[in-house]
């Protein structure tokens, strides 16, 4: 069932930069690898492609903003602040998701789109590759997971103790 929380962004926000995101991904894709593989395989392609490579990134945000241009600012600019990385899912609150870096260097509060990383993942405390973004002054989870590694008690420990001293440094951000 799911969980009324305020981890979630605005519904109405959610929509609007998950049709533009998949969009952009889809633009993004077209002429390569398209038709192969199931629509997620491609988005995930698709992302992999524009982060690995700046050009790329680049020419599908000149011909999303001439193609599409109902896509909207915000997700085109959110679009260009994306980090793939393998990420540290340690909790949840209230109020957000606790991601933090693999080398454990910053962490942030990341608000999910339409439902909670736990539920798309099964539990907190493993290790992910997905996408983080600032939108509309928050930091967002792509939605697109993969990769989710189960982290043993020690390892997450050690983290958490991470994460507390990040927060203490003031490396640990919620809103830009």
């Amino acid at each position: 069932m799911p969980h009324k929380t305020d981890a979630l962004l605005d519904p109405a926000a959610a929509i609007a930069f998950i049709e533009g995101y998949k969009r952009f991904l889809l633009t993004a894709a077209a002429g390569h690898r398209a038709g192969e593989g199931g629509l997620l395989e491609t988005l995930v392609d698709a992302r992999s492609r524009i982060t690995k490579d700046p050009a790329v990134l680049s020419d599908t945000l000149a011909k999303a903003r001439t193609l599409t241009p109902g896509l909207g600012d915000p997700v085109l600019q959110a679009i260009e602040t994306l980090r793939v990385e393998n990420w540290i899912y340690l909790k949840d609150t209230r109020s957000y998701a606790v991601f933090m870096d693999s080398t454990g260097e910053f962490a942030f509060g990341v608000r999910a789109l339409t439902q909670r990383i736990r539920d798309i993942v099964g539990t907190s405390g493993v290790l992910l590759e997905t996408g983080i973004i600032r939108y509309r002054g928050q930091y967002v989870c792509d939605g697109l997971v993969s990769g989710v590694v189960h982290l043993g008690r020690n390892y997450l420990r050690s983290f958490a103790s991470t994460y507390e001293k990040l927060r203490r440094q003031g490396r640990f951000e919620v809103e830009h």
